[in-house]
């Protein structure tokens, strides 16, 4: 399965996870704002509404948008804020770009997977919370795991002694998911399978320029424009 999408592609380098620690999981729309520093600076918010989870980027307002209503047959969404456009991807487009799909991986961050391969530590930090560490290819991991929201609150990597992170900080109100969601449902949007008979489109052709939409193994791309499940297992 092709895992840990926007997850290690947007490492950090930051603080302890001491101040943000929730003993249960919001019950009605909800997200997770990440802050990201090292390599990458920024924000990232985790957004949840019933079967759908986006990753948004507010500075270049990119988003990654999954809808699982029917989790067999998953439906994913590149979100363009400035342009306002959108590119819709469905099940058939992403059996035949060979993206596999686990509902459990994306609302996870990709985590969920990656903490069974870790081990289990002590840590005082969070009650709330499940610390692991780990070498995983290549890289030691280091985990805090918000055992209520299923959840990663800090993700630390070594990679030939560079360190990096990133942490949760806060909550995304109720409001400000749902009007993300209702934004990007308006958008005008177009079927990845028509990308290509409409490369005379400014807006596509720019994207396929860019390298954010093109007819490969990939079906999705995160912010930077790299594949989204660059990581095979």
């Amino acid at each position: 399965m092709k895992l840990l999408p926007m997850l290690l592609l947007l490492l950090p380098t930051a603080a302890s996870a001491v101040d943000f620690c929730p003993n249960s999981m919001p019950t009605k729309n909800w997200g997770i704002q990440y802050q990201l520093s090292g390599a990458h600076q920024g924000t990232l918010l985790l957004l949840r509404q019933q079967a759908q989870t986006a990753f948004y980027n507010p500075q270049n307002q990119v988003a990654e948008w999954w809808r699982f209503d029917n989790p067999q047959h998953p439906q994913f969404s590149r979100v363009f804020g400035e342009a306002k456009r959108r590119i819709d991807y469905y099940m058939g487009d992403l059996r035949t770009l060979g993206v596999q799909v686990s509902q459990a991986e994306i609302e996870s961050f990709a985590a969920n997977h990656l903490r069974q391969a870790l081990t289990k530590v002590p840590q005082s930090d969070c009650a709330e919370a499940e610390a692991y560490e780990g070498d995983y290819h290549q890289v030691h991991y280091r985990m805090l795991w918000s055992t209520a929201l299923q959840l990663p609150l800090t993700l630390e990597t070594t990679v030939q002694g560079k360190v990096s992170r990133w942490q949760a900080q806060q909550f995304v109100n109720s409001a400000d998911v749902t009007g993300h969601f209702q934004q990007w449902q308006a958008y005008k949007r177009t079927d990845f399978a028509d990308v290509g008979d409409n490369e005379q489109d400014p807006f596509l052709a720019k994207m396929i320029n860019q390298g954010f939409v093109e007819h490969s193994e990939h079906a999705a791309y995160d912010s930077r424009g790299n594949p989204l499940g660059n990581h095979s297992h």
